[in-house]
C-alpha cells in the first residue's frame, strides 16, 4: 500500500506540474496573437489617420485578456489535463483514507462487527479452589480476521452471584477466517461454583461468539457412526 500511495503521488505531481506547463505555454502563445493584433490594429489606424499626432489611447488590454481566458477555458487540452489531476488527488485521498491507523485496533473492530466467533468445544476441572476453563474456539470462514483476542470466564455460586473471574489469551495470537484456537482460562480462589460464563474480548471491546459444541458434538458422533 505505501509503494502504491507513493508511486500515485509522484504521478500526480508530474501530471499537475505537466498541466500547469501546457497552460502556461498556451497563455503564452494567446499574449503573442493578442500584442500582435493590437499592433496590427494600431498599425492600420496610423495609416487610416496619419493627420492625428497624438490619437488617443485605446482600452484593448481588457478586451484582449477577456479573449485570452475565455481560450484558455475552452481549451479541450486544459479541460483533460484538470480532469486528470483530479482523477488522482481522488485516488491518493482514497489509499490514504483506507490506510488507518492502529492496524490491530482495526481487526479487533472488525471482530467484533462482523461474524461471531464459534465456541466448538469448553470444559473445566476443579483442583482445590482453582477453577480451570479450556476449550476450543474458531473463527467462521468468510470471516475477517482476528487478531489478541482474549477469552475471560466469571465465575457464580449457587445463588447467582458473582464470585471471581479470570481471562487468558488465545493461544494464538491471529485468527484468519477459518481457523481455530484453544484456550486455557484459570479462576483462583473460587471455594463454591454453581456456574460460569465465558467470553471473549480484544482491545476494542467483547467480540461476540455463538455455541456451537452441541453442533460439533453431532457432527463427532455421526462421523464415528
Amino acid at each position: 500500500m505505501d509503494s502504491v500511495l507513493f508511486a500515485l503521488t509522484i504521478i500526480s505531481v508530474f501530471a499537475t506540474v505537466a498541466c500547469a506547463g501546457f497552460a502556461w505555454h498556451l497563455l503564452r502563445e494567446e499574449r503573442r496573437r493578442s500584442d500582435a493584433r493590437v499592433a496590427a490594429l494600431s498599425t492600420a489606424i496610423d495609416s487610416e489617420e496619419p493627420y492625428q499626432a497624438s490619437p488617443p489611447p485605446v482600452a484593448v488590454s481588457g478586451l484582449f485578456n477577456a479573449e485570452r481566458s475565455a481560450s484558455a477555458r475552452g481549451n479541450p487540452m486544459i479541460k483533460v489535463g484538470v480532469g486528470v489531476v483530479m482523477i488522482l488527488a481522488l485516488i491518493v485521498a482514497v489509499a490514504t483514507s483506507n490506510r488507518g491507523p492502529g492496524r490491530a485496533g482495526a481487526h479487533g473492530a472488525a471482530a467484533s462487527a462482523g461474524r461471531p466467533l464459534e465456541l466448538i468445544s469448553m470444559r473445566h476441572a476443579r483442583q482445590g479452589e482453582t477453577l480451570t476453563v479450556s476449550g476450543l474456539v474458531r473463527n467462521p470462514r468468510n470471516a475477517p480476521r482476528a487478531e489478541r483476542v482474549t477469552a475471560v470466564v466469571f465465575a457464580f455460586d449457587r445463588a447467582g452471584a458473582f464470585v471471581a473471574s479470570g481471562r487468558a489469551p488465545l493461544d494464538f495470537v491471529t485468527l484468519d477466517a477459518g481457523d481455530e484456537s484453544p484456550f486455557v482460562v484459570s479462576v483462583p480462589g473460587v471455594s463454591e461454583v454453581g456456574r460460569y460464563r465465558v467470553t471473549f474480548r480484544t482491545e476494542s471491546g467483547i467480540v461476540r461468539h455463538v455455541d456451537r459444541r452441541v453442533e460439533q458434538s453431532r457432527l463427532t458422533a455421526a462421523a464415528h457412526q
